[in-house]
């Protein structure tokens, strides 16, 4: 997904599962702090709370809005 697409989806503040490397590692959930942004190759990256590094948006699950987020 496009990050113009994924910002439309996804406004910052959503809650979100993120897989740290592939989607067989343990997810974690949080929050996008940033919007996406597109970098090399069309990759789509967005930043989350309690997480330095970037995420691509294919390790991304939008969550329920009322959807617990962990500390």
């Amino acid at each position: 997904m496009d990050a113009e697409t994924f910002n439309a989806l996804v406004p910052v503040g959503t809650p979100v599962r993120v897989f740290p490397n592939t989607r067989e590692d343990p997810s974690r959930i949080t929050r996008t702090r940033t919007r996406a942004v597109q970098v090399q190759h069309g990759l789509a990256v967005v930043h989350v709370d309690g997480i330095r590094c970037a995420f691509d948006t294919r390790y991304i699950d939008p969550l329920p809005d009322n959807h617990p987020v962990e500390a």
